[in-house]
């Protein structure tokens, strides 16, 4: 009885509390199941932040390099270069990406994109239902985030890779927002061959930019990376007719498109070829290019290079070359190339480097813009400038083109003729070779060398004695383009800048290389249309713009040239065999200036030369017309010229000179000898000797010549003294170890006048031969300075310096 009692005590003592409702069961229960759930939860977000630490996500993998882009100057593509893997890739961003791009991919590919973590799990159900189903696999449950993934690491179709392929979608969630995630994918998508993403597919399916597609062509890109191949519309139009219409009716069905819509976008037809990449250029793009990288990795970071092309003038410079493809092929010629460049910046708006870059027969591929060749007389008009600046020369100024050696060198004409006296306008507007050389030979080639490299031709790398006087003639190796630039500088006042190609970055300052006086009146010789050297000119230029212009033709005639100024542009102009093979008779002003017309009438057909710049420091000088110096008494005509105040040196006249002659004889008479004679005074013109001996063997009399001496009075010494022309103060001598010292040795040769005897040498004060004026004469090199004198049988002497190295 008491075990009861207390059995009851005991029961009454746990049923003191009311018995416990269902409801608080399940709300414990509950409570457990979201702890284990947070638990389970915890451990696998810390597992997935383990793993994620242990193995980072490689995110530059997600963006590899695309196709580089090569635009003009208003964004007109030009050129594309492939991926470095090869492939078509148009990355492209958030902005350019339509929404109903955006919604198709999404419908056709991942209907939760938005939803779920990287991983769908209802997609990975159903995918593994389908394949128990099947008894293979038809679906594999990837998300376009795992698609991505698997862009980035591709691995082989296998279940562990897909295990691998979830863990970095899921990494690549926590790192990038969705609409960063769809932007890549489509950056990246398959769509066959080496296509990749919808920028390039867009351009190359349907030669439109992605923001540009119709509501069909969405469609088929959303569905072409299930199956690149199997539905690629020029190969299986039929299959990729059935995806495209698919993909449109499910969106119709998901209301994003109107069934009117849809309908429409299913009439259309499908691409039945591809469009190719833009090819306009090709040779500036790749000069952009090399541009570009010297620049470092920032230049091409953003997959595109912007030029200072202009795409309308390329088209017009391009077609100008083709149209004369047949007339040059006809002349056994096999190429061209252009360039036009903004005078004043020195931007470069016009680049062909041959006529047509495909014709590989021709050697279309070689960039004839850059490569080396000799200039020809196309670097006449800087030696005269120059020559003007050192105040040796005005335009007006006489110049000899006689027969003249400089130790063994004579230079030749491209006639084969000469003028005699010519003024410095008609030598240059001419392109005479001698007078050129002539001047050279007074400016020093040290000086026109240096201009010559300050003024942008880097490719004249050798001393000064590699070149000697032929660098007046060409005699070196430059680029059509540097030599462009170099003319541009004639329309700029004398200030060169680099030529530039590449859109960015600081422009170069200027390079002052002769006085704005010197350019102008150089540029106002080069406007001559009259010239010899191109009897057409005058129909050749008829309905040209007006313009300055220089020919060239190189040594061996195998470059034909023509830089031209109009309108504030530089044009320049190559043509000849890329192979180098030279062409009989090849001259730059028969081949190359008609192009350069035609070229200039394509880009500045309302061109012009500029007005003379104010404040130009140019006077009016008499002097005196033989000689072309200042008037003195004895000087009978005067003419006037154009001089550049402060710099060109004007002296006395020296040529007209006064001399006692016997009043029956009228032979010169001078000291003792005047005594007990008749005399008078007459004055005579001191003509230079090589213009009298050239004179005389051309038969040609010269006005107001000197008058003989008496003989009975030992002859008067009248005249010149004689003119050393051998060795040339001007060009240092080389001496080569590879030749004996015997086979060595210099030329001395003087101008003497007539009746001249002899001629003795002196170097360094001790005789070193002598004999008649023409007698080849010669003394050995050694090394260093050396002065050398000549002196006539009448006491005249002329000395110079000369180096050997």
């Amino acid at each position: 009885m008491r075990e009861r009692e207390d059995a009851r005590d005991a029961s009454g003592d746990r049923g003191d509390a009311p018995p416990k409702a269902p409801g608080d069961r399940f709300a414990r229960a509950r409570k457990k199941l979201l702890l284990g759930a947070a638990l389970v939860l915890g451990l696998a977000a810390g597992g997935v932040a383990l793993l994620d630490a242990l193995f980072p996500f490689p995110m530059d993998r997600l963006a590899p390099p695309g196709a580089l882009i090569v635009s003009d100057r208003n964004g007109v593509e030009l050129r594309w270069f492939m991926a470095p893997d090869g492939t078509w890739r148009l990355p492209v961003t958030d902005e350019e990406i339509p929404e109903l791009l955006r919604l198709a991919v999404i419908a056709a590919e991942d209907r939760r994109f938005r939803l779920h973590p990287g991983v769908d799990p209802l997609a990975v159900v159903r995918a593994a239902w389908q394949n128990l189903a099947s008894g293979r696999v038809v679906s594999g449950g990837s998300t376009l985030t795992m698609q991505l993934a698997r862009m980035a690491e591709p691995r082989p179709r296998t279940f562990a890779a897909k295990c691998v392929e979830a863990f970095r979608a899921v990494q690549i969630t926590l790192r990038l927002s969705k609409d960063e995630q769809l932007a890549l994918w489509l950056s990246r998508a398959p769509m066959g061959g080496n296509l990749e993403g919808v920028g390039a597919a867009a351009r190359l399916l349907f030669g439109k930019r992605p923001a540009e597609l119709s509501a069909g062509e969405i469609a088929l890109l959303a569905v072409l990376p299930r199956a690149p191949t199997r539905l690629n519309p020029a190969r299986n139009p039929e299959a990729a007719r059935a995806a495209r219409d698919a993909t449109l009716r499910m969106l119709a069905e998901q209301g994003v498109l109107t069934p009117e819509t849809a309908r429409e976008a299913m009439r259309k037809p499908l691409p039945a070829r591809a469009y190719p990449p833009p090819f306009l250029a090709p040779h500036a793009a790749e000069a952009a290019l090399r541009e570009a990288r010297a620049l470092g990795p920032a230049a091409l970071a953003q997959g595109r290079i912007q030029t200072t092309l202009e795409a309308g003038m390329q088209r017009r410079v391009q077609a100008a070359l083709v149209a004369r493809a047949s007339w040059l092929r006809a002349q056994s010629l096999e190429n061209a190339a252009a360039v036009v460049m903004d005078a004043r910046s020195g931007e470069i708006l016009a680049y062909a480097g041959s006529i047509d870059y495909l014709d590989l027969a021709r050697h279309g591929p070689i960039d004839a813009v850059r490569i080396l060749r000799s200039p020809g007389s196309a670097l006449k008009p800087f030696l005269y400038a120059l020559a003007m600046d050192d105040g040796l020369i005005a335009p007006e100024s006489r110049l000899l083109d006689v027969p003249t050696d400089y130790a063994g060198y004579v230079a030749r004409n491209f006639d084969g003729r000469h003028a005699g006296p010519v003024t410095a306008r008609e030598a240059l507007a001419r392109s005479l070779n001698v007078p050129a050389v002539r001047l050279l030979a007074d400016v020093g080639v040290s000086r026109f060398l240096d201009l010559l490299r300050a003024g942008g031709l880097s490719t004249l790398d050798k001393p000064p004695g590699h070149y000697g006087l032929p660098l007046a003639l060409g005699a070196c190796e430059v680029r059509l383009l540097d030599l462009t630039a170099l003319y541009a500088s004639l329309e700029q006042g004398g200030e060169w800048r680099a030529p530039r190609l590449v859109q960015g970055g600081e422009q170069a300052s200027a390079t002052r290389l002769f006085s704005p006086e010197a350019a102008w009146l150089t540029h106002e010789i080069l406007a001559t249309v009259a010239r010899p050297d191109l009897p057409e000119a005058w129909r050749l230029t008829r309905d040209a713009p007006a313009m300055s212009y220089k020919t060239g033709t190189s040594f061996g005639h195998r470059d034909a040239w023509a830089v031209g100024l109009s309108g504030g542009l530089a044009v320049g102009v190559w043509a000849g065999n890329l192979d180098g093979s030279p062409i009989r008779d090849l001259s730059g002003a028969s081949v190359a200036a008609p192009i350069l017309f035609d070229v200039l009438r394509a880009v500045a057909p309302a061109g012009g030369r500029p007005a003379p710049p104010e404040g130009l420091r140019l006077a009016r000088a008499m002097v005196c017309e033989e000689s072309r110096q200042l008037p003195t008494e004895l000087c009978e005509r005067s003419v006037e010229i154009t001089v550049i105040s402060g710099r060109t040196r004007l002296v006395p006249d020296t040529m007209r000179r006064r001399v006692f002659v016997d009043a029956r004889s009228g032979l010169a008479v001078s000291g003792e000898c005047l005594a007990g004679r008749e005399v008078k005074a007459v004055a005579y013109t001191a003509w230079p000797p090589e213009l009298l001996a050239f004179w005389r063997s051309r038969g040609i009399a010269p006005e107001s010549p000197a008058p003989a001496p008496d003989p009975a009075c030992g002859g008067a010494a009248l005249g010149h003294a004689p003119r050393i022309v051998s060795p040339s103060p001007a060009t240092p001598y080389l001496i080569r170890p590879s030749t004996p010292l015997e086979h060595q040795r210099i030329a001395l040769t003087a101008q003497a006048e007539s009746g001249v005897a002899r001629l003795s040498w002196f170097m360094d004060g001790d005789l070193a031969a002598f004999g008649p004026p023409h007698a080849p004469l010669f003394v050995d090199l050694r090394p260093g300075r050396h002065r050398i004198a000549v002196v006539d049988d009448h006491g005249r002497m002329d000395a110079v310096t000369f180096e050997v190295r």
